[in-house]
């Protein structure tokens, strides 16, 4: 795809917050697991992968070892292992691109008790056991061996779990105490809020000039996402909590006139691609340098127009949509490999971007 360059203007809304429709989805289905949820046009890739787990174990009847097709949604299959060995399945989890090689918790069986995990690993493991420990005959606590990075979406889970009736309770050092033998109550699918995530592309081509505005966003929400309304400029940025929004945050940094520390990368190298070296590239791309060690990526940035020329999405949908901002401040034609990536948080999005040149 050649992406032309120039600052953008219009109106959007936000895509929905993929992050708050799976736990919606799962939830909806504990409460009822013979629901079976229909496909959706505009269905990320990764929500279409949920939906389509839940619906092979809503349908599996006898059948307690189920293929689930989890794509490459990592959200997916970390969510719902736990929650099929809750159930009684023992599903054959299906994995695409990088999912394979990605760190996961392999469950042969859940049983109530404690459950301890590394706090700086993935959120996701500890929102799959959210999930999961209230249906087992009994009380479990979860406890971090270090602290828990990536807080605000266990706390999306929390407020969703606790919507459906269910109850936890923080501990004083920080895990979680589950009662078992809960059930799940019924929750609205229908309302998922917008995503924070999707609108910092968006909101990262406004910084660099152009008038994009955003509507459908919940100023309340509990998605780490919204930090990109503080983060974008900054000199120093944690990363620990929000590594979705890195990519965008990378390339509006290479565009100031200033040096940019981020720290808090060690787990992005972990997603789709190795996003640290992704980044290194891309930016090196549109000119600018850039310094990497194990959990610190500083950026040099600089106030000319980015340069021209090919790149490389990674096959991750956050460097796609991220060199599509650079693209509006480059100084020619900007030429992406791989924009088709985008669906899997963000379907239409390169749609919007050409219609708001």
């Amino acid at each position: 795809m050649t992406l032309l360059p120039g600052k953008r203007r219009g109106a959007v809304r936000a895509p929905v917050s993929k992050s708050h429709l799976h736990r919606l989805l799962i939830a909806a289905f504990l409460h009822d697991p013979k629901r079976i949820f229909e496909a959706d046009p505009s269905d990320s890739a990764d929500i279409a992968a949920t939906k389509r787990c839940l619906n092979a174990m809503a349908q599996a009847g006898d059948n307690r070892s189920p293929i689930l097709d989890c794509g490459e949604s990592g959200s997916t299959l970390r969510f719902l292992a736990p929650v099929a060995v809750a159930l009684g399945f023992r599903p054959e989890f299906k994995k695409a691109g990088r999912l394979g090689s990605r760190p996961m918790i392999e469950y042969a069986q859940l049983e109530p008790g404690v459950h301890e995990l590394a706090g700086n690993v993935s959120s996701q493991y500890v929102t799959g056991l959210l999930f999961a420990l209230p249906v087992l005959k009994g009380p479990s606590e979860i406890r971090f061996s270090s602290p828990l990075e990536s807080r605000g979406y266990v706390d999306m889970t929390l407020k969703v779990v606790r919507s459906a009736g269910i109850e936890v309770e923080e501990t004083a050092e920080g895990g979680f105490l589950v009662p078992g033998g809960q059930r799940f109550g019924e929750v609205d699918v229908s309302k998922p809020e917008g995503d924070w995530s999707g609108a910092a592309f968006w909101l990262g081509m406004d910084k660099l000039g152009s008038e994009v505005s955003v509507s459908g966003l919940d100023a309340d929400s509990a998605q780490p996402d919204k930090a990109i309304t503080e983060l974008l400029g900054r000199e120093q940025i944690d990363v620990s909590g929000c590594p979705d929004i890195f990519p965008v945050l990378s390339v509006v940094a290479g565009a100031l006139p200033q040096t940019t520390l981020f720290a808090g990368t060690r787990r992005l190298k972990l997603k789709e691609s190795d996003r640290t070296a992704a980044m290194a590239d891309v930016l090196a791309r549109f000119g600018t340098e850039t310094r990497m060690t194990e959990d610190t990526f500083t950026v040099y940035g600089k106030s000319a127009p980015f340069k021209p020329g090919a790149f490389t999405s990674y096959g991750d949908h956050r460097i796609a949509m991220s060199i599509a901002v650079g693209a509006t401040i480059a100084g020619g034609p900007v030429e992406l490999d791989n924009a088709d990536c985008a669906a899997k948080s963000y379907p239409g999005f390169f749609r919007l971007f050409d219609a708001l040149a």
